[in-house]
């Protein structure tokens, strides 16, 4: 795939330098031949496809698809990610970005069964993406609310994972015991936590982590198992790390209702290419999702 006055290509094994190089540039932070060798070619669901746009004097620019099959009910959707985009100084206004998604999203058509291509993005981003085409949904919002502190014993390990349940309606990341463990490897940068309530028998737990001075919160990632157990074991984990709120993604989009007493704290946006050959105009409505942290959080 050509521009007039650069080359956009897959990406080779001897281009990985450059791709790191790349984007510690364009997100001022570093990224390793660790961190790249977890997420882009140990993820459970295969490796990622790798998108370079270059002129005579070296790499421009960056995105990478990643694959991220979905489920809607019991239906799987095949489904592609674009993330860890990046362009450098000389791609200004010259196409670049929208370059290197148009590539990766010409892939993802050709496939024997085209599904969907999604995106997190910045309020930037998103507009190139609706530019590329992209259904931008409605923004999924998430919510600090306060939380009373409830002593009980808790467990906390890996192992928690095992337990793992998915939900069972709307339209989801097909996670798994094995895909979470990925997820939540220490290469990603999220330091998180899987705890559940150490006497009850059914399965059910909580991703977390603890964040602030003082005034700490309970950050949830995901949840599940049975809601009242859930809650039990959130006022536990408050007790336990001394955290006076739960910030957690909620209302449409997400699993969870709207806390009744609850601040807003941010929002993500999710963008959606459609590539089946009948569009299902419902995907295309933020109420039609069920996703939690672990899909929404930067470091993805």
């Amino acid at each position: 795939m050509t521009s007039p006055d650069f080359e956009v290509r897959l990406a080779t094994e001897a281009d990985t330098a450059g791709v790191l190089a790349a984007l510690s540039d364009g997100y001022g932070r570093p990224f390793t031949e660790s961190w790249f060798e977890w997420k882009h070619r140990q993820s459970p669901w295969g490796p990622s496809r790798c998108w370079i746009a270059q002129d005579d004097g070296g790499l421009l620019g960056v995105v990478f698809g990643m694959p991220w099959p979905l489920a809607d009910g019991d239906e799987g959707l095949t489904c592609w990610r674009l993330v860890d985009g990046a362009t450098t100084v000389r791609a200004q206004r010259r196409g670049v970005f929208r370059a290197v998604v148009k590539a990766e999203l010409s892939a993802a058509a050709a496939e024997a069964a085209p599904g969907l291509v999604i995106a997190t993005a910045t309020p930037e981003a998103r507009d190139a993406h609706v530019k590329n085409g992209a259904t931008a949904l409605a923004p999924i919002h998430s919510y600090y609310r306060p939380v009373r502190w409830a002593p009980d014993e808790v467990e906390s390990g890996p192992h928690v994972l095992d337990g793992w349940s998915a939900a069972s309606a709307g339209v989801r990341t097909q996670w798994s015991p094995a895909a979470l463990r990925w997820r939540l490897d220490a290469r990603s940068g999220l330091d998180a936590t899987v705890s559940r309530l150490h006497a009850s028998t059914t399965p059910h737990g909580v991703v977390h982590r603890t964040v602030g001075g003082a005034a700490r919160t309970l950050v949830v990632s995901a949840t599940w198992g049975n809601q009242r157990h859930i809650d039990r074991l959130l006022r536990a984990l408050a007790w336990q790390h001394k955290a006076v709120a739960v910030l957690a993604p909620a209302g449409p989009g997400t699993r969870r209702n709207r806390p009744r007493v609850g601040l807003a704290r941010g929002q993500s946006l999710l963008c959606v290419w459609d590539q089946r050959a009948a569009g299902h105009g419902d995907i295309m409505r933020t109420e039609c999702w069920a996703l939690d942290g672990l899909d929404l959080e930067g470091v993805i």
